[in-house]
């Protein structure tokens, strides 16, 4: 499985080691970063430039899945992209060309965390589904 998260703008310095911790240990994922915009349209077309595969944008208006759920989900796809953009949220064009919406809470979150909160997701996904101890219900 090929996963791709793409986000807007370089992580901030204090999350780096954290992202860095899931890059090592979620196998097949790779975090891509696009330069900010003047506008949230103009991000969203770097974004999308980055896609492939089944692309998952992640908006507070998104479907709020399950840890279970979410693993599922990964289990259907052999190449997903993840998106993630900047402090404005993503355009309507990424909204309605992406083929999921995924809120990962009710509560908002910044762009940074929002990311860090998904690597983690897709590191307990992939043990989930490899039937680890990792993840407890």
């Amino acid at each position: 499985m090929k996963l791709r998260v793409v986000a807007v703008g370089k992580i901030a310095p204090h999350l780096s080691e954290a992202q860095n911790y899931y890059l090592k240990r979620v196998r097949g994922l790779e975090v891509l970063e696009v330069r900010k915009g003047r506008s949230k349209e103009e991000e969203g077309r770097r974004l999308l430039s980055k896609a492939v595969g089944f692309v998952v944008a992640l908006d507070e208006r998104g479907k709020e899945l399950s840890s279970r759920e979410f693993a599922s989900l990964l289990s259907k796809h052999s190449r997903i992209t993840f998106l993630v953009g900047g402090a404005d949220g993503l355009s309507g064009e990424v909204k309605e060309k992406a083929d999921f919406l995924l809120s990962l809470s009710k509560l908002t979150l910044q762009h940074d965390v929002a990311r860090i909160v998904l690597l983690e997701q897709l590191f307990r996904a992939q043990e989930i589904n490899r039937g680890s101890p990792y993840h407890r219900d």
